[in-house]
């Protein structure tokens, strides 16, 4: 498979049709198709058919897709890092990062990285950790902001200094909102919208205690901004960490922290080689922040 071909497969996906996608790539329909084709022909299995408008992936077309985008994202990040001359201080810094108030920690250093090498810039995808690892350990991102960090043993990690406190994201009107904090007796009064990492977890049970099976979950979340419209909604207080809203301009939402109190550290991780130069650059600039916070 030459990477070029796989390119062509890839605007195909994106496009939907064979005429967009020879658009978007400046070839010609017969070029194209004739690429595809020899493509199936190498891998010996249908890869799409085609509809009145539009192309459906096959099963195996669905496979070489998720691996396509991976190869040609990394031989592009690649390309990218060897073609600077040696001494340029320039290029991106790929970094994926999970939900938590931390993220302004990391904008800080990008911000003093900027500052002194004006042609680096940063490209960051949010998830949650469990998602983003995968891309990590594969090469896509340079580092990982991860929610509840833990040691690895094929990864650096960086612990920062401040951690986030978990609480309920609640609506004004809840009996909830007028308390100082919420302990395990009165969390189990409201349907409660959780991570999906969340569910189950140990350090719920313990924190619960006698009333975990009283606990009713009424729905579940991957990112937490997409979980305060269900809050709005009336679908129950959402649990979280403090600092991701800003409740004190919000008219109908309010942050009550947990009591006993629950706190996350979180970390930044890198795999074990030679970050690029503009990672490097960034990452010393972390690592000062982190030790001026201390």
């Amino acid at each position: 498979m030459e990477l070029r071909t796989l390119k062509y497969f890839i605007a195909l996906v994106r496009e939907g049709n064979i005429t967009n996608a020879a658009k978007a790539l400046h070839v010609t329909q017969p070029t194209l198709s004739r690429q595809l084709a020899t493509l199936e022909q190498e891998l010996g299995v249908q890869l799409y058919t085609r509809g009145h408008k539009t192309i459906s992936l096959t099963e195996q077309g669905n496979v070489l897709y998720r691996y396509a985008e991976s190869i040609v994202g990394l031989a592009e990040k690649c390309e990218e890092e060897i073609s600077l001359p040696e001494h340029t201080m320039a290029g991106a810094v790929h970094i994926g990062v999970g939900e938590t108030k931390l993220v302004a920690m990391l904008a800080q250093a990008m911000e003093r990285t900027r500052r002194e090498y004006p042609n680096i810039m940063f490209e960051l995808s949010a998830g949650n950790s469990a998602d983003l690892m995968d891309g990590l350990n594969k090469g896509h991102y340079d580092f990982l902001l991860e929610c509840e960090v833990r040691p690895h043993v094929n990864l650096n990690v960086l612990k920062l200094p401040i951690k986030d406190q978990w609480g309920l994201i609640v609506r004004r009107d809840s009996p909830l909102a007028k308390l100082d904090a919420v302990g395990p007796a009165e969390f189990v009064t409201t349907p409660i919208i959780m991570s999906q990492q969340g569910v189950g977890s140990a350090r719920m049970k313990d924190w619960l205690g006698d009333c975990y099976d009283d606990l009713v979950v009424s729905a579940t979340y991957n990112l937490p901004h997409v979980g305060k419209f269900l809050v709005r909604e009336g679908l129950g207080a959402m649990m979280t960490y403090g600092g991701l809203f800003d409740e004190k301009r919000s008219d109908d939402l309010r942050f009550v922290p947990l009591s006993p109190m629950i706190e996350s550290t979180q970390g930044v991780v890198w795999r074990k080689v030679t970050p690029s130069k503009p990672a490097q650059a960034f990452l010393a600039e972390l690592q000062r922040l982190c030790d001026e916070t201390r």
